[in-house]
């Protein structure tokens, strides 16, 4: 009975073990696919920033409207059409949604005002994504926001939203803007028998504040930590050099953006904003629920750096994965007839 006793024991010591090293597996695994997945989101979306479908021939014998078909944002033409999405007499576009790519340092953007809220002491930046639907005519597209949410609640799209039979299932008159915007917000999440409070990576679509008020960033992935964002910019442009590129010479914030002039490039001025070719997304993950991280052998404690470069001490009981991905951006390409 002696032995029998130990070597139950001695079992349960083991399955214990197993078990508490396996939950420590599966909620890192689960973490690092949290962190893997907000990139491949963001990064889906970076490649519509900017973007602005060419299918519509420009009239030729009205000069105004040369170019305003392929370029983002669309020109308004002279005087302006009722479906011309830029309406200068009523200064739209906001700053915001004048480039492909515009953000927040350590703050929300503001849906209802368009700008960026105040800024808070460690929060997390917001990065937003601009760009035009691409079922205008005869082509099949989507007006469907990060949140699921149609845009053609957006005023801006009141008018070109439509179609000669005002049906809905039918392409709009013209593309329909969109604006994604991503950030972090509290969470609080049912783990371990017990509630806590976690951080999610969350969006808030254009389709969704269509009465001007602030619409709220819907939680989409748990378990983030933080979020910034930097903004890779080419400073100089040279057209009589051979070696000359329009790649980033420089990665800033989005309060740095503040402190840049704007540049013209064969004869078109691109504002700061305009002027990004690429994004680096740095985030933190962190695992949910104690005791998801192996304890750390003898003085030896377990690091991470952050999103500042600052190397830190793993928090007892939990495990943070830094991640971090740059992505080109079509941002504000040009053309002209």
């Amino acid at each position: 009975m002696a032995i029998s006793l130990v070597i139950i024991a001695a079992a349960g010591y083991i399955y214990l073990a197993s078990r508490e090293g396996q939950r420590t597996l599966d909620r890192t695994s689960s973490s690092r696919e949290a962190g893997a997945f907000v990139l491949q989101a963001i990064g889906r979306d970076l490649m519509n920033a900017g973007f602005y479908p060419a299918t519509i021939s420009p009239i030729t014998s009205d000069l105004t409207q040369t170019g305003m078909y392929d370029s983002y944002y669309p020109f308004e033409s002279s005087p302006r059409q009722s479906t011309d999405w830029a309406d200068s007499a009523n200064n739209w576009p906001p700053v915001a949604f004048q480039s492909g790519v515009f953000g927040c340092d350590a703050g929300q953007f503001d849906t209802s005002s368009s700008t960026c809220a105040s800024a808070s002491t460690g929060g997390a930046d917001t990065l937003v994504i601009n760009y035009f639907t691409n079922d205008a005519v005869d082509a099949p597209g989507t007006r469907l926001d990060c949140s699921g949410d149609n845009v053609d609640a957006d005023p801006s799209n009141a008018t070109r939203k439509a179609n000669t039979t005002n049906d809905p299932k039918l392409p709009p008159k013209q593309p329909l803007f969109v604006s994604n915007r991503y950030s972090l917000v509290n969470t609080k999440m049912y783990v371990d028998n017990g509630d806590i409070t976690t951080k999610s990576f969350a969006c808030s679509g254009n389709g969704s504040n269509w009465h001007g008020e602030a619409a709220d960033y819907k939680p989409m992935v748990a378990g983030i930590e933080d979020l910034q964002i930097l903004y890779g910019i080419y400073t100089a442009y040279d057209p009589q050099s051979k070696n000359n590129s329009l790649a980033p010479s420089k990665f800033v914030t989005a309060t740095g953006m503040a402190s840049e002039s704007s540049l013209t490039v064969n004869g078109v001025a691109f504002t700061p904003w305009q002027r990004i070719t690429a994004v680096r997304v740095c985030l933190l993950t962190r695992t949910m629920g104690l005791n998801t991280r192996l304890s750390d052998s003898g003085e030896n404690k377990a690091k991470y750096v952050d999103c500042a470069g600052a190397e830190k001490n793993q928090p007892t009981g939990y495990a943070i994965t830094r991640f971090e991905q740059t992505f080109g951006v079509r941002n504000a390409l040009r053309m002209s007839y």
